[in-house]
């Protein structure tokens, strides 16, 4: 079945009240091409952990793309880019979370070009890898770098656009355990840091890291954690933006500073951190 979208424009103020929206009888006859016309190449499923996805494609040309999906052809769930290279790119790589080991799944492209023309691609089914082949090596234990179990940030290098914490590109979303959202800083680049304050005294295990990206800025690909007894960790270097990394610690802290040390500059920030402790 093809799917629609319906783009309402309404411009144009009178002098002294708005003016009456004009119908467009080309606007009602807007049809789905396939995806397949501009698709270069893709879709490529990468597991990124034992619940999440990254699928990457690329587009001929820009596009606002999104992927609907779920265990059925009814879908269910839908994601897109979470980065900051606007709205509609060539480059594509929306993360799914919530993704069961071993199951298979079913997925749905589908994007907006500048011009309105609305793509759609097939059908696509992939089945997910078992658990122990894409658990990724994550510690055992208690995520203890969470809002949800009591974490707050204590201070940030900055917020992109001077948002504050709970802004779209907040601190907080470095500590809410949702991959789909993003710290980023206003153009900190290699200097950017951000502390986060566990609420009590912990053993910590490990720590993970997974760096925001644009593609060719704003990832980091090296960073330190300093505690507060002024102890430094690291430099841990991180692959790539597909995943949260784990690097293995053994030290005592409430507080945890996490510092840049190398990055492609930019709007450096997290994805996601991530602070173990055994339970």
């Amino acid at each position: 079945m093809k799917s629609f979208i319906v783009l309402l424009l309404i411009s144009g103020l009178a002098a002294c009240a708005p003016a009456a929206p004009t119908a467009n009888p080309a606007a009602a006859n807007v049809s789905a091409r396939p995806l397949s016309d501009i698709l270069v190449s893709g879709p490529e499923f990468v597991g990124d952990s034992i619940d999440n996805l990254t699928v990457k494609l690329e587009t001929k040309i820009p596009v606002a793309c999104a992927v609907v999906y779920g265990e059925t052809m009814a879908y269910g769930s839908i994601a897109t880019d979470t980065d900051m290279a606007g709205g509609a790119h060539s480059n594509h790589h929306p993360l799914l979370t919530n993704i069961k080991p071993d199951t298979v799944y079913h997925f749905r492209f589908q994007g907006s070009a500048a011009d309105g023309t609305f793509y759609v691609s097939d059908d696509f089914t992939y089945r997910t890898p078992k658990a122990s082949a894409s658990a990724q090596n994550k510690p055992q234990g208690k995520n203890v770098a969470l809002m949800s179990a009591g974490a707050k940030i204590r201070a940030v290098s900055s917020n992109y656009g001077g948002g504050d914490n709970s802004s779209a590109y907040g601190a907080n979303n470095a500590i809410d355990g949702d991959l789909n959202t993003q710290w980023s800083s206003n153009g900190d680049g290699d200097n950017a840091w951000i502390e986060i304050d566990l609420g009590k005294e912990f053993t910590i295990d490990a720590v993970g890291f997974r760096t925001r990206t644009m593609g060719s800025s704003a990832q980091i690909s090296q960073f330190r954690v300093i505690t507060d007894k002024g102890e430094t960790l690291g430099p841990f270097d991180i692959a790539d933006a597909s995943q949260v990394y784990y690097f293995p610690v053994n030290t005592t802290a409430q507080t945890l500073r996490f510092e840049v040390v190398k990055s492609s500059g930019g709007n450096t920030g997290a994805a996601e951190i991530e602070v173990y402790v055994a339970q």
